[in-house]
């Protein structure tokens, strides 16, 4: 009987079931209700059903799944009316406007541009859950940069036409400071040693530049990067992390740090091998490349920069995806390591095509004339890296990418790929400055250096100081032959005035003109020309003008004019113009006023800068120059205003500028025709600074003497003079900022000293 009576309830569930479900009708009509913003087509253009389509259950809840699958409902109700489908809707409130306020550490239109790209914009439908986690993700950042008081807090306004205005106030509070570092394990180097090998410290007295005392997660996994690495170049092998504490304060304004790590064994370098068929690159070459050797400690950075050398003389000879894996034969029991550089060239390859982008403004031609990889032509890894170097020496785009990719269809070609984004080559400039001996430096400048895209230039350009003034008009075309020879034009008027600075009782103003030339001899040579015509007004002062100044204005008068004509060598292989530390620079001159217009005479001057790398961190600069000038022909006397001078920050530090030399009854400088500058300077990073690229330290002896050109017969051995001190270069918001404090040798009661010099918004 129970079972009777179960049948008999499940009977009529079905027909009650049955009864109250929504009956099946073809749809003849649609009615959309309560749309504000959203027009009606695009609601229609989500339905899955149109009209002459059946309804059923199965089709009504399509409906309701695709509407509220656009984002722009919050609530969604379907009716019947006879044989006409009602769909009742109520949108969702869209953004009218989005306000951050209270960030400082990010940057703001960053920050805007991400919430944008993660739904939080204005114009977009407004969603709560894109708010909560918009601001966990925003909190999230704040922690990874040490800032574990921040209150984020979202504020929503309804507006008219279901519209809502959204403010995210950021309170950013005061950063957690780094309390503590400690490394536990640390047994082959102490607490000092590791702690200067990472960016992280515990505060110093920059540390309000830096921040190097705010904990960062980012920075952090860095810092153990680094320390990783540090042992594995100290031999080892076995090193590892086991685990890191941060801890943070109750009050969240300390944080604690807590490495712990197992060094292990320090092994040394047992053998070194080559294996592989090298093809037709030498081994010879190879083995030159292998700097590791037996008995050495174990040097990670040093084996991977094996393989990568490797890899790019193999380059070199086409084979662009030649691998070079160095594979350890460990020695426990000796602590030594065997290495075996396994060899795979694979095949040759050629570059079909490159394809240049990026260049808007800049011509192809432009770009592929400083090219050393060509197309249809073996893969060379040293010509495509010198092709990214030439692209960068331009200065007509703020980054360079050259990348190869596979030809579709061939496994022995490639097409490279020239990405470029471009800077902005016109400018005007304006400087000001200090250096002691010139005064107030002010300087402006109104440049092109990539004219209509071309690759030529032009500028306008004027500056002034106590000692120097001048305006001038440039152009060069750096192509005027297809081979890379330059022709250039310019228009001068300079002034010096030596007499305002008391180093000598004379001015000049020098008006001309020149017509110049380049032609590269190699991939570091040029060999420059250039002729000109001048004109230079003298002006002398006071009662005590040396005799040989006014023997010559005598003679050729206080109005000159000239044709100076020059040629130079200039070889460059130093590895960067702002800091080198390597290669050398080497810069030789001859210039001479031709015969028939004013005084003959003639000029050499030879400047060779080299660069030795002592380790990662110093480098020793040395730099010899010298120079003498001449008369020549009918001339009696080298003009006085074309003499050297020496003293001062940029020749002989610790002596006041040009003072060197011979000197006049009064003391005033005569300057001469004579020069010999010989330096030495050890440079490094200043201790305590994170950024080596802006600032470095230098311990310098200084060395030279000038002499000649006078009646006073002063030796070479009489003018020698020298100094040792410590000197400052740092490339400053303010501009560049040279500091030196020299004190002198071998000097007179004549001499004129000043230890400490400086210079600001000037070249150097």
């Amino acid at each position: 009987m129970k079972n009777f009576y179960k049948l008999i309830i499940i009977g009529l569930c079905c027909l009650l079931a049955k009864a109250y479900a929504s009956p099946t009708f073809v749809i003849k009509n649609i009615r959309v209700n309560g749309l504000q913003r959203i027009e009606v087509g695009t609601v229609f253009n989500y339905l899955p059903v149109k009209i002459g389509d059946a309804l059923d259950d199965s089709k009504a809840d399509e409906v309701t799944k695709k509407l509220y699958a656009t984002g722009f409902f919050k609530d969604i109700r379907l009716e019947s009316q006879g044989d006409t489908l009602i769909i009742n809707l109520q949108e969702r409130p869209v953004i009218s406007e989005l306000t951050i306020t209270g960030d400082k550490t990010f940057d703001h239109d960053l920050l805007v541009k991400s919430l944008k790209d993660n739904g939080l914009s204005a114009g977009k439908i407004f969603d709560q859950s894109i708010i909560d986690q918009a601001v966990m993700s925003l909190k999230s950042e704040y922690y990874n940069r040490g800032l574990y008081s921040v209150v984020i807090t979202p504020k929503v306004v309804s507006l008219v036409r279901n519209r809502v205005t959204v403010n995210i106030s950021i309170d950013e509070g005061p950063p957690a400071k780094i309390a503590a570092i400690d490394f536990l394990g640390a047994n082959a180097f102490s607490q000092g040693k590791l702690e200067n090998q990472i960016f992280l410290t515990t505060g110093n007295w920059l540390s309000w530049w830096y921040k190097d005392n705010q904990y960062s997660s980012d920075k952090l996994s860095g810092d153990l990067e680094t320390v990783r690495n540090f042992y594995l170049n100290q031999g080892y092998i076995n090193f590892k992390i086991n685990s890191v504490q941060v801890q943070l304060s109750p009050d969240k304004k300390s944080v604690y740090i807590t490495v712990n790590m197992l060094e292990g064994d320090q092994y040394t370098i047992k053998n070194v091998k080559l294996s592989g068929d090298s093809k037709n690159v030498p081994l010879k070459e190879l083995r030159e490349l292998i700097t590791v050797k037996s008995g050495q400690i174990v040097d990670q950075g040093a084996i991977n920069k094996v393989s990568d050398n490797i890899k790019t003389k193999l380059g070199a000879y086409g084979y662009a995806f030649a691998a070079v894996n160095p594979v350890p034969e460990v020695d426990d029991k000796a602590k030594a390591v065997g290495y075996t550089f396994f060899i795979d060239t694979g095949k040759k390859i050629y570059v079909r095509k490159i394809n240049i982008t990026g260049n808007d403004i800049t011509r192809d031609m432009v770009i592929r004339r400083e090219l050393r990889q060509t197309e249809n032509a073996l893969y060379d890894s040293s010509q495509i890296q010198r092709s990214k170097d030439r692209l960068n020496l331009l200065g007509y785009f703020k980054n360079t990418d050259v990348s190869t990719t596979p030809v579709p269809g061939s496994n022995d070609q490639v097409d490279m790929n020239v990405k470029v984004e471009e800077n902005n080559t016109g400018s005007i400039n304006f400087g000001i400055g200090y250096a002691q001996g010139q005064g107030l430096l002010l300087n402006g400048s109104v440049s092109q250096t990539n004219l209509f895209g071309s690759g030529k230039s032009a500028s306008i350009n004027a500056a002034t100081s106590l000692l120097n003034q001048s305006i001038g008009v440039s152009f060069t075309d750096p192509y005027a032959l297809p081979n890379g020879t330059s022709l250039g034009y310019d228009v001068y008027d300079n002034g010096y005035s030596p007499n305002k600075s008391n180093i000598s009782p004379y001015s000049t103003q020098t008006i001309g003109g020149r017509i110049r030339t380049g032609v590269p001899v190699s991939e570091f040579d040029k060999i420059n020309f250039s002729l000109g015509f001048e004109n230079n007004q003298i002006s002398t002062y006071g009662s005590n003008v040396p005799l040989r100044f006014i023997q010559f204005i005598n003679t050729y008068g206080n109005s000159v004019n000239a044709v100076p004509f020059s040629v130079s060598w200039v070889r460059n292989t130093t590895d960067s113009t702002l800091w080198p530390t390597t290669g050398a620079l080497f810069n030789q001159v001859a210039d001479a006023s031709l015969p028939s217009v004013g005084a003959q005479y003639y000029r050499l001057n030879s400047q060779n800068t080299w660069f030795f790398p002592i380790s990662t961190s110093f480098t020793w600069k040395t730099n010899a120059q010298v120079g003498f000038i001449n008369p020549y022909g009918s001339s009696a006397a080298v003009p006085f205003y074309q003499s050297f001078y020496m003293g001062g920050i940029n020749t002989v530090r610790g002596y006041y500028i040009g003072s060197m030399g011979p000197k006049d009854t009064d003391g005033s400088s005569l300057g001469g025709t004579r020069s010999i500058i010989f330096t030495n300077e050890l440079m490094f990073p200043l201790p305590g600074i994170k950024d080596t690229k802006s600032v470095r330290l230098g311990v310098f002896f200084d060395s030279g003497a000038l002499w000649g050109g006078n009646s006073f017969d002063l030796t070479p051995q009489q003018a020698f003079r020298a100094s040792y001190g410590l000197g400052l270069n740092w490339i400053s918001p303010l501009g560049p900022i040279k500091l030196s404090y020299g004190l002198p040798l071998f000097n007179k009661p004549t001499d004129q000293l000043e230890a400490f010099q400086f210079m600001l918004g000037s070249s150097f």
